[in-house]
């Protein structure tokens, strides 16, 4: 039995080969998200073990040392006495800081990187340690010179014996240098990871970072011939200060490698994750589409099995063995392919950050390999199951039969749909009674898993609907009936365009309602012409930014009327509670910024606060259960907890809802002092351009801040919401590619059951251009079927979800993007056409005669 039945899985190659397809690409993205991670974490360990190769002891903060403020240091006596150590042969302190940026001495800007640090650093010419090497020129000995790297040297065009111009973030201000060497890091590399580096005498860069000379951030050791890293690090141990730690070189290596590797976790989880998850799913219902048919074109074979004495026991694991045959080799395609996806996605990303990692080769670990084979293996299996029950279930005669088998009545998926519909949509209209995300969201999740089972009974209207206006002519009508003659395989088909069409359509609902809301608020609400704003990725608020000094500068330049600096802090907490979710801001004179920003007085006043005041708006205050008068204990980024009074509520809208307002010298326990954004108000006929340039001069020595207009206040909030739809829209991308290759896959498994029919139509007179009409509608019609389900569903999710935002004041109004939806439906007919290519081209090539006397 087992022999015949591998004989006939082998005998039809190309369906075998398109069940493998299925599988390879169900398990490629989910492998390859893995790999990616795995291999970029082992090149950065071993980017750590190259720089620190001379290390054998690091004394480096500890978790709870890195959030005191301020930071805890390590004094140059400490450090003598670590030296002092029987087991040290050398010792050197570190001295550093992120966020110092050179400038480009031909354009005089900022010198800007792909997400990676701007660092600064203090070094001696005797230092063992130094992660550098000079390619030329001298070590820096006065406060006035300066080493780069090579790599900065190229950012900024410039050279040793050139000026440059720096900016420290730790004194605020800008300053220009000699530039007396470059230097490179071990390998002859120009760069780690894409970073700028500008190194500074030592003692100067000790009182620019940490405000007086004989201070360390860290260290690092040396052990003498014969000692080992754990006998020196026992050694050093009792001499680390508070707030930080020894460890063995290896073991700081490797945490370092952990860090990255943790970071690098989350790129996977938040962004190759959705990816891989999308790819699974829709490759799921390509395997159960492919198998289902390959089952179903067997049904007569293993009929024949049945009469000669095969119990339905050996046909049904029969099926399961070729099953997992099938399984394993797709499931070693697909993670080979897996391999190739992180490989590229490896050179790809460092290349985008310009990193200069060592080892360009390819880390696989056994989660991606054990991923592989239990999802590939497991999901066959499931796919084959079920239709090799159904197959095996039909009386061998019947099954021998050459009858048409009807396909089975909807009722069963009717009511599984129903089971899930429902309550998914009481789910959805108790969230929107109620205002609740989570049983909304809930029951999004039940009403989109009901619509997909509950998709055959859906078929034959919509699907119909659509046939009516691509199915024209006789051989469109054909390819129309061809569609609808088996819904189930139509549904499942088209399911992988649906869920990819679904996310993005809901995704499409709430990003141009929060594109409207935006431009509808900032344009009714915000008074002013001209805003700043701090980097969002150098650093936190506070610690980036412009400083108080800044102000009269902005002020005076000519057609300015108002201006209002706004600090900001993500970490206020009040009696306890989360912080809130908008943040919590701090301004000088809250009736200047009321009057800016249109804000109305719920109840209390919204007015100038004194120290120890607060406001606050009115989600917040109702969901919180505050009242007017209380006084609460405050957390904030630093300093203990200090009492503030509510005095008054404001009106929540999408710019200002859970948030709330603190006086000015609630800013000296923020992160840092600096302000985070801007806003200016103009006098009357002044020209924003010229008032846009003249406070960028102004603000020429903050490299981290941007000065724009309005509509550059909308891009940049826009810009966020552009970013997600853009990352929707790739998963769209890959939904559509998996779908084409079922809608293939699906054509080309319903030729070779149709080979008879298609015979018989050419012989009665459907020539080959009318074949391939008729194929290529079926395609249409299924692509467009799913593409258009997705549409509703997804339609439907983003518009609920929008009305819930509504009322808890992050939107104002829902907005359906229909220029978008019609592009989909387009993309929808262009994946049907190029899936029906291969399929019709081989259909119209049938041999008349062979495909009439096929059996």
């Amino acid at each position: 039995m087992l022999r015949a039945s591998l004989k006939s899985l082998f005998s039809r190659k190309l369906r075998l080969t398109l069940a493998i397809v299925a599988i390879v690409l169900g398990v490629s993205f989910l492998s390859g998200a893995f790999v990616l991670t795995d291999s970029l974490g082992a090149r950065f360990e071993r980017l750590f073990q190259s720089i620190n190769q001379n290390v054998d002891v690091q004394v480096l903060l500890t978790d709870d040392g890195a959030d005191e403020d301020p930071l805890p240091k390590i004094t140059q006596a400490q450090l003598d006495a670590m030296a002092a150590v029987p087991g040290a042969r050398a010792v050197s302190g570190d001295v550093s800081a992120i966020g110092v940026i050179p400038f480009d001495r031909e354009d005089g800007k900022p010198v800007t990187t792909t997400g990676a640090p701007q660092l600064g650093g203090g070094v001696r010419g005797d230092d063992p340690f130094s992660l550098v090497q000079l390619a030329d020129g001298r070590w820096p000995s006065a406060d006035t010179e300066v080493a780069i790297t090579r790599y900065t040297a190229d950012q900024t065009n410039s050279a040793t014996g050139d000026r440059l111009k720096v900016y420290l973030p730790e004194v605020n201000e800008t300053r220009e240098f000699t530039i007396t060497g470059t230097v490179v890091y071990d390998g002859d590399r120009d760069s780690m990871a894409g970073e700028t580096m500008v190194l500074f005498e030592e003692s100067f860069a000790q009182r620019t970072f940490y405000g007086q000379e004989g201070l360390f951030s860290g260290a690092y050791l040396a052990a003498n011939e014969g000692v080992t890293q754990e006998q020196l690090r026992d050694q050093v141990a009792p001499l680390a200060p508070s707030g930080f730690e020894a460890k063995t070189g290896d073991q700081a290596n490797e945490d370092q490698a952990n860090d990255v590797q943790a970071g690098l976790s989350a790129l996977t989880t938040y962004f190759f994750g959705p990816f891989a998850v999308v790819a699974l799913l829709v490759g799921i219902f390509l395997i159960f589409n492919t198998f289902n048919i390959l089952v179903a074109q067997r049904a007569s074979e293993l009929a024949v099995f049945r009469a000669m004495g095969a119990s339905w026991g050996q046909v049904t694991g029969s099926v399961l063995i070729e099953a997992i045959l099938v399984g394993i080799v797709g499931s070693t395609l697909g993670l080979l392919a897996g391999i190739g996806l992180g490989l590229a996605g490896s050179a790809a990303l460092t290349g985008l950050i310009g990193a200069q990692l060592p080892g360009a080769g390819i880390t696989v670990s056994a989660t991606p390999i054990i991923l592989a084979y239990t999802v590939g293996i497991l999901v066959t299996l499931v796919s084959a199951f079920v239709p090799a029950i159904r197959a095996s279930a039909v009386p061998p005669l019947a099954a021998m039969r050459e009858v048409s088998r009807p396909d089975k009545p909807l009722k069963g998926l009717t009511i599984a749909g129903l089971v899930f519909v429902v309550p998914g949509l009481a789910l959805l209209v108790l969230g929107l009674v109620g205002s609740s995300l989570v049983p909304l969201l809930f029951g999004s999740v039940l009403t989109f898993l009901g619509v997909m089972i509950i998709s055959p009974l859906l078929t034959r209207p919509l699907a119909g609907l659509i046939g009516r206006v691509v199915g024209w002519g006789m051989s469109g009508r054909l390819g129309v009936r061809n569609a609808l003659r088996n819904p189930r395989r139509t549904a499942v088909t088209s399911a992988a365009l649906m869920i990819g069409v679904t996310l993005v359509s809901a995704a499409s609902v709430l990003g141009a309602s929060f594109t409207r809301t935006i431009d509808q608020t900032i344009n009714a609400t915000v008074g002013a012409e001209v805003f700043i704003q701090a980097s969002t990725t150098a650093g936190p608020p506070g610690e980036v930014g412009f400083p108080d000094e800044a102000v009269p500068l902005i002020a005076a330049v000519p057609g300015v009327d108002q201006v209002v600096p706004m600090y900001f802090s993500f970490a206020a907490q009040v009696d306890g509670g989360a912080p809130p979710f908008g943040g919590t801001f701090a301004v000088d004179d809250l009736a200047v910024a009321r009057d800016m920003f249109g804000m109305k007085a719920v109840e209390g006043e919204v007015r100038t606060l004194q120290p120890g005041e607060f406001v606050a708006d009115e989600n917040t205050f109702e969901s919180r259960g505050w009242e007017v008068g209380q006084t609460f204990p405050i957390q904030l980024d630093k300093g203990g907890e200090e009492q503030y009074r509510l005095v008054g509520v404001y009106e929540a809208t999408p710019i200002w809802t859970d948030t709330m307002i603190l006086p000015k010298a609630a800013v000296a326990n923020f992160a840092g002092p600096l302000a985070f954004q801007g806003y200016v108000s103009l006098d009357d006929g002044a020209n924003t351009d010229t008032v846009v340039a003249g406070i960028e001069d102004a603000m020429v020595d903050y490299p981290l801040v941007t000065v724009g207009d309005r509509s550059a206040l909308l891009e940049q909030f826009n810009g966020f919401v552009d970013i997600a739809l853009g990352i929707i829209y790739v998963l769209l991308g890959v939904a559509i590619l998996i779908a084409l290759l079922g809608i293939l896959n699906t054509l080309l498994l319903s030729i070779f059951e149709r080979t008879r029919e298609l015979g018989l139509l050419r012989a009665v007179g459907l020539n080959r251009r009318g074949v391939m009409r008729m194929v290529g509608t079926e395609s249409v019609v299924m692509a467009v079927f799913g593409c258009l389900l997705g549409i509703i569903v997804g339609v439907g999710l983003g518009a609920a979800l929008s009305y819930a935002l509504i009322d808890r004041d992050f939107l104002t109004v829902v907005a359906i993007p229909w220029a978008s939806l019609i592009v989909f439906v387009v993309v929808a007919v262009v994946a049907g056409v190029l899936a029906a290519l291969w399929p019709a081209w081989r259909a119209a090539r049938l041999n008349v005669l062979q495909a009439i006397a096929y059996e």
